[in-house]
């Protein structure tokens, strides 16, 4: 299975119509993995995610994986605590830290979660960042030195 197929399903086994960022967050990295996937899905339903259960079937995941499920954990229920450290975080390297961060933005609405079929009809998981690139702009127009934007493109000129 590929990414976008284990995103949508582990959303369709909540049954629900409309999912929060929290949710989005925790599936989102959950299906980065194939293994974290099989084992996270038997426990998903309409009453949530049991992470509790999820991390006792867990017991031979490596290290990147536990660290992705203790974050998903932590983005999906915001109090469970979260023993991956920044350090931890930096040596995931790529692309887990860049799935890890594209999460954090989810978590906190600035990403959403699109799944697109391809030419070929094959799902893709993609990441709108409309609403990041709207905080960006609105940011460098408030807090900019000078008139002109801090990048270039933003600022209508042809470079070059």
């Amino acid at each position: 299975m590929i990414h976008a197929e284990m995103y949508a399903a582990l959303c369709t086994l909540t049954r629900r119509e409309k999912l929060d960022a929290s949710y989005h967050a925790a599936f989102y990295l959950l299906s980065t993995d194939e293994e974290l996937f099989e084992k996270a899905r038997a426990h998903v339903d309409i009453d949530g995610i049991d992470f509790v259960k999820i991390k006792h079937g867990c017991r031979g995941l490596d290290e990147r994986q536990r660290q992705l499920l203790d974050v998903a954990h932590n983005l999906f229920s915001w109090s469970s605590r979260c023993p991956v450290t920044p350090y931890d975080l930096s040596c995931l390297g790529y692309p887990t830290l860049d799935y890890v961060c594209s999460a954090l933005y989810i978590a906190n609405g600035a990403f959403s979660v699109q799944i697109i079929k391809n030419d070929a009809g094959v799902p893709e998981l993609t990441l709108d960042k409309a609403i990041y690139e709207q905080n960006r702009r609105i940011y460098h127009q408030l807090f900019s030195t000078t008139e002109w934007a801090a990048d270039p493109e933003e600022n209508d000129m042809e470079i070059g």
